[in-house]
């Protein structure tokens, strides 16, 4: 059986009104400052993980001779 064929089955997507009505935007405050304490480290170190990046590419795709 199918995950699908198990919500229709439990009556679960008459639920799923209710549970979207339950998540505020108070409940999402959390989350987005993760996500923005996550994107802030990222354009802090960007530079250098790029050329991270670039150094291991080169590593790995050089040519022996």
């Amino acid at each position: 059986m199918d995950i699908y064929g198990s919500i229709q089955d439990a009556k679960l997507h008459q639920l799923l009104p209710f549970v979207l009505l339950y998540i505020g935007p108070e409940t999402m405050l959390p989350l987005a400052s993760a996500l923005a304490a996550v994107g802030g480290v990222l354009l802090l170190f960007w530079q250098r993980l790029v050329g991270l990046i670039r150094k291991f590419w080169r590593f790995l795709f050089r040519k022996n001779g």
